[in-house]
């Protein structure tokens, strides 16, 4: 089986793959791998081969082997050949002793790509400017696959290097190893849970905190008050747009005076491919127009829709590609 699953992520790597799907279908076995966005078959296995393998991946990312009735992630570091790349490998349940096997590629330096990626330098620029506050919460929203985990890794990657501040993380699995980053794992069978975790980092005297996704309103509601206590704290969220990801949060039951004080900056990105290349676009909200938008009134600022139709008047885009995109961002 080891030399199945190098096979299978070799080839994932090779082909700048970011996820390969390992499931269960009528026919058999299928492993798929997306690349630039856009699923590609791979290989069909043989049912028997297929769970082999599924039980391989759950083994060697510290997995329970027997469980099947429960979602599972946990993450690894897998050589391909002499090349050190980290996975995290995902399961989750279809039917009786079926799941569904998801392997994430990550980056095994945070600092690698995700600079390069921003179409114009001083957006990403823009954006390291607000790792220089003391305080506040900073959000980086998006969907699935848009690489708000990559940038947020990459800034605290950037602090970590001018080593004038303490950064602690907290992670479901930790993705990135970063030296110099203090990174915390959630371990749910020793009950180590968010609540608690929060509240011993804050013990450890941290500059800046890291939580890896704001999940559920309890978590919201924790990273809200140690933004206010006197720490700069970063975080993503699944959302639209920077707009909805305030709705979102109202509809958490949060305070809006709350949100109005902590809240420094909401980004909101897309990760997008052409010919030419892939970039990342993004939105934001400022406090200003955070506190605006909160107290009644209309939040100005330039969509992602309005980015999207800026590089492409600029030619970074044909015209198939921009209408693709502007369909997919409504």
């Amino acid at each position: 089986m080891k030399e199945l699953a190098e096979s299978i992520i070799k080839d994932a790597y090779d082909s700048s793959a970011s996820d390969i799907h390992i499931t269960f279908e009528k026919s058999g076995g299928s492993v798929k791998k997306r690349v630039r966005g856009k699923m590609m078959y791979v290989r069909t296995l043989e049912p028997d081969i297929l769970k082999r393998l599924i039980n391989y991946l759950k083994f060697i990312a510290e997995l329970d082997i027997n469980e099947h009735k429960v979602p599972q992630s946990g993450r690894t570091d897998f050589y391909i050949g002499e090349l050190l790349c980290s996975i995290r490998i995902s399961t989750l349940p279809l039917s009786i002793m079926k799941e569904i096997t998801v392997i994430r590629l990550l980056n095994t330096s945070a600092e690698k790509s995700s600079a390069d990626l921003f179409y114009k330098d001083e957006d990403y620029d823009f954006l390291s400017s607000y790792m220089k506050l003391s305080q506040g919460l900073i959000l980086f929203t998006g969907p699935t696959g848009s690489g708000k985990s990559t940038v947020m890794y990459r800034l605290a990657a950037g602090v970590v290097k001018e080593g004038s501040r303490q950064i602690i993380s907290v992670e479901d699995p930790v993705e990135f190893d970063i030296d110099g980053l203090v990174q915390v794992e959630i371990n749910d069978k020793a009950k180590l849970t968010y609540g608690p975790l929060i509240r011993g980092v804050l013990r450890c005297d941290p500059d800046i905190i890291m939580f890896g996704e704001i999940r559920d309103r309890i978590i919201a509601e924790e990273l809200l008050k140690t933004s206010l206590s006197g720490h700069l704290v970063l975080s993503t969220f699944h959302s639209k747009s920077a707009l909805s990801t305030l709705t979102r949060l109202k509809d958490y039951g949060l305070y809006k005076e709350e949100m109005a004080e902590s809240i420094s900056l909401i980004v909101n990105q897309r990760l997008i491919h052409t010919a030419k290349g892939s970039y990342i676009l993004y939105e934001y909200m400022d406090q200003e127009m955070i506190k605006t938008y909160l107290n009644g009134g209309t939040a100005a600022y330039s969509t992602i829709q309005d980015k999207l139709l800026e590089i492409y008047r600029e030619g970074a885009l044909s015209d198939e590609e921009y209408n693709h995109y502007k369909r997919s961002f409504q």
